[in-house]
Parts: structure tokens; sequence; C-alpha cells
């Protein structure tokens, strides 16, 4: 008999214990082990139970078995506590595309033919310039609509009518995106797909979605690792530790010097870091 349960938005679904199973194994257990939780996990829901204590089920029992695991399994947890304001979330994604050999700029200010505006990320590649928009959201049951789709297919359509009329720019400005922690509606995407716009939201599009480009390259955020607590986290994106690599690819006394950060609380960071992140 399957087992209804409630996601964030609020809608019922059947539980589905092949996702479960799936999500653990990205996150790097073993079939067998990812299985075995699933199965434990199973035997402890109760009709319309919230995904989000699900979640919370498997993480403690996959504690147990890897805690380097365990915190993969957390990416989703990791990038809502980049809020609550979404500036980090900014510099955490244009770091995600310095990673797959963007040149990038944070919050650059750009001429468009009719106005001026602020653009989260620009991101040139091939000599093809990226109007880049960053929708963060500190609920996963919120999802960016489509009025917000036509907001910044306006904005790059005003900045690329802009570029055309000066042909001595040393790049095109070629596309627009949306970026977003959470979903898209069906008409966002649906807007998006007519007029060329690109999304890279959560699980969309399948192949070059947020989490694939984040785990293709592990490139998993400083939040990803459990001792970094709000009151630190500012300290960590100043001093430019915005992956947990930037951490685990240089030494404890670096790290020491370069974060600022108190000695008991960078060697944990550091061991989580390296524990996370070895190969």
């Amino acid at each position: 008999m399957s087992v209804s349960v409630i996601k964030a938005s609020g809608q019922p679904q059947d539980f589905d214990i092949g996702k479960l199973v799936s999500s653990l194994v990205r996150a790097g257990a073993s079939e067998e082990i990812a299985a075995e939780i699933a199965e434990k996990v199973a035997a402890q829901l109760t009709p319309r139970i919230r995904t989000k204590h699900i979640f919370r089920m498997a993480r403690r029992l996959l504690h147990r078995y890897n805690r380097a695991a365990d915190m993969r399994y957390s990416i989703k947890r990791a990038i809502y506590a980049l809020g609550p304001a979404g500036y980090q979330f900014e510099q955490y994604f244009a770091r995600i595309l310095r990673e797959y050999g963007y040149a990038v700029e944070v919050n650059k200010v750009m001429d468009g033919y009719c106005v001026t505006h602020e653009v989260d990320v620009f991101a040139v590649k091939d000599a093809v310039g990226c109007v880049i928009e960053c929708k963060y959201h500190g609920n996963s049951g919120i999802s960016t609509d489509v009025k917000t789709a036509l907001y910044i297919h306006s904005r790059f359509t005003d900045i690329r009518n802009k570029f055309d009329a000066n042909p001595g720019n040393p790049f095109s400005v070629g596309q627009g995106w949306l970026v977003t922690n959470t979903r898209c509606s069906s008409d966002a995407i649906r807007f998006a797909e007519c007029v060329g716009l690109r999304i890279v939201s959560w699980r969309y599009p399948q192949k070059e979605s947020l989490e694939k480009m984040i785990e293709d390259k592990r490139l998993y955020p400083v939040t990803i690792l459990t001792s970094v607590r709000k009151n630190i986290l500012d300290s960590l994106f100043r001093n430019r530790f915005i992956l947990a690599r930037d951490i685990s690819e240089i030494d404890l006394e670096t790290f020491i010097s370069r974060s600022s950060l108190e000695t008991d609380i960078a060697r944990n960071l550091k061991r989580e870091a390296d524990e996370l992140c070895k190969r």
C-alpha cells in the first residue's frame, strides 16, 4: 500500500522509494546501503508525512554509514543556507561558472538600449556574453514564476539591443539566464523555451541543472560543512572561501591565516572539507 507524503510546495504525492535510493546513491552511498536506509525510512513513514522529515530520517541513517555522503546528501539544504538576501548565492553561482570556464563579473552595471541595469552575474565564454539573474528562495516550496522569466528576458533584450547597436564590442550578448535554487513553474519553462531564455534550476534541465553542475565537478558550497555557522559564513566568503575545496586544497596553517577564524573552528572545517573532497 502506498503512503501519501507532502512535498515542500504543500502538494501530496505517493512516496517513491526508488527516488530516495537514487538520491542516496548520488550522495555517495553504495546501492546496498542506500537500499537498506530507504527500507528503514519506509518502515517509519506515516500518512501525509512531510518530505523534509523523510530527508532528516534518511540523513541521520546515512550519517552512521558515511559522514562524507551525509554531507553531500545535504546539497539542497546547504544552498538554502546561502540566504537570506541571496547575495552569497550569486557569489556561489559565479564561482561555479568560473569552474566551467567562464570569465565572470558579479553585480555589473550595464547600459541597455533604453535604461541602465545592474546584472547579478555577467559571464563570457567563447566571446558570447550571458546576462544572468539569480533568484534565491529560502523555501523549497516557492517556485520561480513566469513573471520573473518575462522580466529577465526583457532586461536581457534591452542590453543585447544596446550591444548590437555598437558593433565594435569584443563579444556579443547572446543569452539571458534565469538561475534559481528551487524550481520554475511550468509557464516559466514554457516561456523560456519559446524565447531562448536559459533556465538553470533544481533538477531542470535534466543534464544541466544546478544540482548536476554542482555534482559533476564536486563544487560543494562551504555551507555543506556541518561546522559552518551563520556567524562565520560572511568571513569565509569575504576571504574567498566559497567552495569546500577552497579549504581542502590548502594546509591548515594557511587556512587559519587567510580565514581569520579561531583555530578550533578552522580545524573542524578543514577536517570536514578534507573528508568531503577526498577522492
